[in-house]
């Protein structure tokens, strides 16, 4: 989920309706965490907004004074365990001990300033799933050929009880810009992007309502091909989202310029966040790998 970060983050504020409202520039407190079943607790980034005139550079926002705590709650939202975290470097702060995230539960975030201001958050965490047909992703394909990557999995689940929503993720194993899908090397080579954005490139959102969920509880999804940027080997990561990255990409999405909304109807980015900006989520993922290749034409 690496395709989310805090320069991203800067980038969604600045844009935003929030930001023409005001009359001048208010800084916010940024976080960024994501905590990933059966993975361990993970690290929590804290950071300072900067005026949009100004470079944003992580080093010199970064806040290095705050108490930050990561909760495993009660389905009442009571606490059932805390984890301590101490300051690694400045803005980077991680756990205490090594405890692993457990999926269908939640989780809280409260993170406490010297001046009393306090940042607090929830994420529930997916169900946890698999990836059934390992055999047949480690085969090759073709680049835009007539096979479709298709990933069959188990079922996540969530506990509003809505339709799950995934994410692929395309990472690739050796990327560089002689492997550059067409799409890609146009965009690299033409537009002067920095190849590094796509080193780990996202799906956007695939809700499972769209799919047909098979009668043992199994669901098949098809890779969307400009999700590949390299050639060659990669691994191939699907993810299953909570709430808040599900809005936070959604919403986020329509500051940075979709195509189908006048600037009245842009809604400001959600982050289920109080007391500052970011992301606070949550996943479950399984990962497999493909090898993709050029077309003999």
């Amino acid at each position: 989920m690496k395709k989310l970060l805090i320069s991203f983050i800067i980038l969604i504020l600045f844009t935003s309706c929030d930001w023409y409202e005001q009359d001048e520039y208010e800084e916010f407190y940024v976080v960024e965490a994501y905590l990933i079943a059966d993975n361990y607790l993970p690290t929590v980034l804290l950071s300072t907004t900067s005026p949009v005139e100004e470079e944003y550079h992580f080093d010199e926002n970064a806040i290095k004074n705050a108490a930050v705590e990561i909760r495993l709650l009660h389905a009442d939202s009571t606490v059932k365990r805390r984890y301590n975290y101490k300051l690694k470097k400045p803005g980077i702060y991680i756990p205490i001990n090594r405890e692993k995230v457990q999926d269908q539960q939640l989780y809280q975030l409260l993170v406490r300033f010297q001046d009393g201001h306090t940042i607090e958050a929830k994420t529930y965490v997916p169900k946890n799933f698999s990836i059934s047909n390992t055999m047949q992703l480690d085969k090759d394909y073709v680049y835009q050929g007539s096979k479709k990557i298709k990933v069959s999995t188990t079922l996540s689940d969530y506990i509003t009880g809505r339709q799950a929503y995934y994410i692929f993720n395309v990472k690739a194993v050796e990327p560089d810009s002689t492997r550059l899908t067409p799409f890609y090397n146009d965009i690299v080579m033409e537009k002067e992007v920095s190849i590094k954005n796509f080193y780990n490139n996202s799906s956007g959102i695939i809700n499972q309502d769209n799919y047909e969920v098979h009668q043992n509880q199994s669901i098949t999804l098809t890779l969307p091909w400009i999700s590949v940027a390299f050639f060659g080997e990669n691994n191939l990561i699907l993810n299953a989202i909570d709430d808040n990255l599900y809005d936070f990409i959604r919403t986020g999405e329509t500051q940075t310029g979709s195509p189908t909304l006048s600037p009245g109807e842009i809604q400001n980015t959600r982050y289920h966040i109080s007391g500052g900006i970011g992301i606070f989520g949550s996943l479950a993922r399984d990962t497999n790998h493909v090898t993709i290749l050029r077309s003999n034409h």
